[in-house]
């Protein structure tokens, strides 16, 4: 069998316009037979590229199967079926020219360089496919004859339950997955997996397969579900309306008819019930008890998935809340530096906001991109420890001030130092404390320099300056924009790292106008903005006398000069 879709996969996605998805669904029911479910989650993930590109035109039940292959492929550490699954992702959002998806799901895949493929810039599968994987055990197809049929494929839906439990932490997306394989592997018209909630004494779903809700919560007294989490009993019935236990008032809403209906206790770790199954209309019948086996064995292990889901998505709260508090108290202390002076009100914002610019233009992850905000917020915190008259003063400062004004870097590192976190945390005061540290070694408080400067704080060096020179101080007003840039552009390897220089210059001049006037640039402008970057506008200034403009550069000149201007 791995012949076969190891040559469709050399020929990718060409080999696809010759082959059936008749002979792909013989490969993965083979494969479910004999349980090889590497072959199974690869023969899905080609399966729903073929319906992608031949049936499905939405691409909605093409997306589903293709989940189905990542679940199947992750949670049984599947290495080469999850390379396979998230190139077709890539392929199928290319083709639909979500380019930016595509290209993240390559990244992920870490496909262009590494991994079982070779990939070329247009997406395209390569000629190679690595020898090791030609070499794997391959099986040969048998005659269709004999191929076993697994209507709906109940073993398939079993292990996809359990496996996916084992591994998947998202609550919402734990009832998604147990309602919709419970639904296939018992042939049901609808399954809901109901939570008790203790405090409210109710039972609440997300996920009720079937019916457009948003959630279903009701007394825990009440209906079968109730019933059977009451008295932890499991129950079949054949005729719903004749069942004095049931509780017609959801179906009065939703407007649709309960017949039969199979219910199991859900069971935690230490056999408490926490919830219930409904599985409601067995197509063609009654539930037999060949059901009841199945959702005994699927419930046996998914009370525990459920709780440590709830328990993980309580502790994930929990986290958000303490984040959100910690930067709550950031801007909190950020907000008081800048109180004790109003001139110079609004600098940690602002150097922040270009941080986080140079860091996106470097394409940062997320994560390293908010230490160096919560540096950036704090980089002046020690300021608190140097005198007002110093920090106020009008007019040039003494050697003696500036070598107390200097101090205000290790003040920030001891005080950032002394907050009891993480190593998260300890990189936040490294970074803040380093803002002032030159890229030669001429600067302070340890006199770093080069790559010996954490990455943070030479990107915090330039936003430091930038908006140092670009804003008005008891001494002297605000820079001209050629000036300025002239000392960011002429730094390069003396107090900045060059590199983070070209980044800043690369950045489109609106976003820099925002930060400078706070926002307060209307839409019109902010698209002949767009269209330059600070490198243009430093240009331009250099070259404005050599040579004649075009209209269209004076007007950009025009509207960029029109909102530096009117900050002061």
């Amino acid at each position: 069998m791995k012949d076969i879709l190891f040559d469709i996969l050399l020929n990718f996605p060409e080999k696809t316009k010759k082959v059936n998805l008749k002979e792909i669904e013989e490969i993965r029911k083979y494969a479910i037979a004999i349980k090889d479910f590497e072959i199974v989650s690869i023969a899905m993930s080609i399966f729903a590229y073929l319906k992608f590109k031949n049936i499905d035109k939405n691409s909605y039940s093409a997306y589903v199967t293709l989940n189905d292959a990542k679940y199947l492929a992750v949670s049984s550490n599947l290495y080469l079926a999850q390379k396979i699954n998230l190139f077709i992702f890539a392929l199928m959002e290319y083709e639909e020219e979500n380019f930016d998806d595509a290209i993240d799901f390559i990244k992920n895949a870490q496909l262009i360089k590494i991994g079982e493929f070779e990939l070329d810039n247009k997406l395209n599968i390569t000629k190679t496919l690595i020898e090791k994987a030609k070499q794997k055990r391959i099986i040969k197809l048998a005659p269709p004859s004999f191929i076993p049929d697994h209507k709906n494929d109940p073993l398939l839906a079993l292990l996809k339950v359990g496996r996916t439990m084992a591994v998947e932490t998202n609550l919402d997306t734990l009832l998604t997955i147990i309602a919709k394989e419970i639904n296939i592997a018992l042939e049901a018209d609808r399954c809901t997996v109901f939570l008790l909630d203790t405090e409210k004494n109710e039972l609440w779903s997300k996920v009720a397969l079937g019916v457009d809700l948003q959630e279903i919560r009701f007394s825990a007294n009440l209906g079968i579900a109730g019933y059977v989490v009451q008295t932890g009993e499991t129950i079949n019935i054949t005729d719903a309306y004749n069942d004095k236990r049931f509780n017609k008032e959801i179906d009065n809403k939703t407007g649709y008819e309960t017949k039969s209906i199979l219910c199991m206790p859900i069971r935690n770790m230490s056999h408490e019930i926490i919830g219930a199954f409904q599985v409601l209309n067995k197509k063609g019948g009654h539930f037999t008890q060949k059901d009841e086996d199945l959702l005994i064995a699927i419930g046996s292990s998914a009370g525990i998935a459920l709780e440590n889901a709830t328990l993980f998505n309580k502790q994930r709260q929990f986290i958000e809340e303490q984040k959100r508090l910690l930067s709550s108290f950031i801007d909190t202390l950020s907000f008081s530096i800048d109180a004790r002076d109003k001139i110079t009100a609004g600098h940690s914002e602002r150097v922040t906001k270009y941080a986080v610019l140079i860091c996106e233009k470097m394409q940062m992850a997320k994560d390293d991109i908010e230490i160096i905000r919560q540096a950036s917020l704090l980089h002046d915190i020690g300021k608190i420890g140097i005198k007002d008259h110093i920090l106020q003063k009008e007019g040039p400062l003494t050697d003696e001030e500036y070598n107390e004004i200097k101090q205000h870097a290790k003040i920030t590192y001891d005080i950032l130092s002394k907050i009891y976190s993480s190593k998260y945390f300890k990189d936040v005061a490294k970074i803040a404390s380093s803002h002032h540290e030159k890229y030669d070694g001429t600067g302070y408080f340890l006199g770093l320099k080069e790559e010996e400067i954490p990455l943070g704080g030479r990107i915090l060096a330039v936003s430091d300056v930038f908006d140092a020179i670009t804003s008005k101080r008891h001494y002297r007003s605000k820079m001209s924009i050629e000036n300025a840039l002239d000392i960011i552009s002429n730094g390069k390897n003396k107090h900045f790292d060059s590199k983070i220089v070209d980044y800043f210059m690369n950045i489109e001049t609106n976003k820099i106008l925002e930060v400078i006037t706070g926002n307060k640039i209307n839409e019109e402008d902010s698209l002949i903005l767009s269209k330059y970057r600070m490198s243009d506008i430093y240009g331009l200034y250099k070259n404005k006398e050599n040579r004649k403009l075009t209209t269209e550069e004076e007007r950009f000149i025009n509207t960029f000069d029109k909102y530096y201007n009117s900050v002061q």
